[in-house]
């Protein structure tokens, strides 16, 4: 069970905490329902109070308190009492974090609250533009865009670029879904691979509508003919899918030739194995390429509905296993990037911690941002720990969902869906 306000010791007061007094028969100055602590000075006002302990709210305070290693570091002894032994967040696994990892949680969780809204509204934007498709109009170009442009210039910023872990709201297709994630997958590795905007822009135009040839059947072809006739119809269509796409978006005001070429290739394998045409080597374009390996991963993440959906870090594992068939760049530039512990992965860290990779920071995949579980810590404050920051710990193993027990699970919330978003971090 989790609480929403535990006792700290009083020396653990500072400022941006919000607290509550709760003391039968002290009179003082603050709110009976709690204040949140602004300077000094209101530290030493609490303190002159000659209490041994307050309740704190995490839920409305900027940070966590002071440690109580640290205190026993200023002090060199720790006060004595019913509420030294008291469980709280700063517990063994935390008091070694640095300073940094805790002040910085609230604005890490608000910036991914914000960073889910624009997905949302990416969302959107993409199922009205394949939508459109059907009846090619200019409006295809500007929803895409809206969906393309801002990520394009996400990844060319100047500033440390995340690729995040969204938590899908299933209010359409899982097809849509696919179709962002290739889309931001793609783009990340394009800018990797050393493209220009305006290809990067190209390649995730293209990947958003990759399949949007898929299901486009003339009925005629089901009007007659046995369940053996169907399923042939289907495998034949399925084969022709990239060529239908292809067409389809051909007819598209504005859209570029290169996206196209993209939609045409993205089955195509370097072996020559692939389709619609077969192709080898540097005969498929590089957009091909590109997409190819996003849409295996993909494909490998969120399988159909009913199959058991592999980890990201099994689903990366197939990647690598099913190498020969794809770009060796661009294979070694994908998991060099997402890390072998992709964002929704669940893993467990050095102190012995466990957690959900939320993001990849594209500067160090190896380092990655994890949300860890902890008793203490409201499922809605969740203490995000970047890697890059607190260089001490290290993932040691992935896990897979059976191996949590139930109320980790719930309190880490990996979705069913795995969906990405690409966001930059705030400068240090």
């Amino acid at each position: 069970m989790h609480i929403d306000e535990y006792p700290i010791l009083v020396e653990q007061l500072c400022p941006g905490l919000f607290i509550r007094i709760d003391e039968p028969g002290v009179s003082h100055p603050f709110p009976a329902k709690g204040f949140k602590i602004e300077s000094a000075t209101d530290v030493a006002k609490v303190m002159a109070l000659g209490l041994s302990h307050v309740l704190c709210l995490p839920e409305k305070s900027d940070r966590l308190p002071i440690s109580l290693e640290e205190i026993d570091g200023m002090t060199g002894k720790r006060q004595k009492g019913p509420w030294s032994t008291a469980r709280t967040p700063v517990s063994a696994e935390l008091s070694s974090l640095k300073r940094e990892t805790i002040e910085r949680n609230k604005d890490r969780l608000e910036r991914f609250a914000a960073c889910e809204r624009r997905y949302e509204k990416a969302m959107g934007q993409v199922v009205e533009a394949i939508k459109k498709v059907s009846s090619p109009n200019p409006e295809v170009m500007e929803a895409a865009g809206e969906v393309v442009g801002p990520m394009a210039e996400t990844f060319l910023s100047d500033l440390d670029v995340l690729i995040n872990v969204m938590t899908a709201k299933m209010r359409e297709e899982a097809k849509h879904y696919h179709a962002l994630n290739v889309a931001v997958l793609s783009m990340m590795l394009a800018k990797e691979m050393g493209l220009a905007k305006r290809d990067i822009e190209d390649i995730g135009l293209g990947s958003l509508f990759h399949d949007v040839g898929k299901g486009r059947i003339p009925i005629q072809r089901f009007s007659k003919g046995n369940l053996l006739t169907m399923n042939k119809v289907l495998k034949e269509y399925y084969m022709e899918h990239p060529k239908i796409g292809a067409r389809l978006l051909a007819a598209v005001p504005g859209f570029p030739p290169a996206g196209q070429l993209l939609v045409l290739q993205h089955h195509e394998n370097v072996d020559g194995s692939g389709f619609p045409g077969r192709l080898k080597g540097e005969a498929i374009s590089l957009g091909g390429r590109i997409a190819a390996v996003a849409n295996l991963y993909d494909r490998t993440l969120n399988p159909k509905e009913g199959a058991e959906p592999p980890t990201p870090h099994e689903a990366m594992k197939v990647l690598y296993k099913r190498r020969a068939l794809f770009d060796p760049k661009a294979v070694t530039m994908f998991i060099r990037k997402l890390g072998v512990y992709p964002p929704g992965s669940l893993v467990e860290l050095s102190n012995g911690m466990q957690g959900m990779v939320v993001s990849a920071n594209l500067r160090d995949s190896m380092r990655p941002s994890v949300k860890v579980h902890h008793p203490d810590i409201p499922k809605r404050e969740a203490l995000i720990i970047d890697l890059c920051i607190e260089t001490e710990l290290a993932v040691v193993k992935a896990l897979k969902p059976a191996e949590l027990a139930p109320d980790v699970l719930q309190y880490l919330n990996p979705g069913k869906q795995v969906a990405y978003y690409v966001d930059v971090a705030p400068k240090a």
